[in-house]
């Protein structure tokens, strides 16, 4: 039986034209920073799981605002599907920017216009989620393939 695809939740959190972005430690991309995240529990909804992911991962209580978009997204290393992620993009509104907990990777809020900066440190389908999808409000749904070459990751495809 083939494995399913992930069904994640990714968020932005967004204050004074900055964004919470977490330096990952474990799982995929280790390393590269992005936006924090995770699985959604079976007995879930989208929102509440965007909420105790950050909360969990920040110790920052949000509330949901939207949905902002929707990525699937492959995970490619030497022609195999390493992974299928299904990512629901969403916005959160921030009751304190205070970090409290950085147990997932180290979190940092950075402004949009040092992103373009730090490009090559952020996973490459989350910059352009960045870009696109919470910045410029582009179409809602993209396919992404992203390749793993040694510890490096590819963007092969993102529309």
């Amino acid at each position: 039986m083939k494995e399913p695809p992930l069904a994640i939740v990714i968020s932005a959190l967004v204050k004074d034209d900055k964004i919470l972005l977490i330096k990952r430690i474990k799982g995929d991309y280790v390393g590269l920073l992005g936006l924090p995240g995770g699985k959604i529990e079976k007995n879930e909804h989208l929102s509440d799981a965007a909420v105790r992911e950050i909360l969990e991962e920040s110790g920052i209580e949000s509330y949901f605002k939207k949905l902002l978009g929707f990525v699937s997204e492959h995970l490619i290393e030497k022609g195999n599907i390493l992974q299928h992620f299904l990512l629901h993009v969403c916005e959160l509104e921030p009751k304190t920017t205070d970090i409290l907990n950085d147990s997932e990777g180290k979190l940092k809020w950075f402004k949009f216009d040092e992103l373009e900066i730090i490009k090559d440190k952020i996973i490459p389908s989350d910059f352009l989620i960045i870009e696109k999808i919470v910045k410029n409000h582009e179409k809602g749904y993209y396919n992404c393939n992203l390749e793993k070459i040694g510890e490096n990751y590819l963007l092969k495809k993102f529309e």
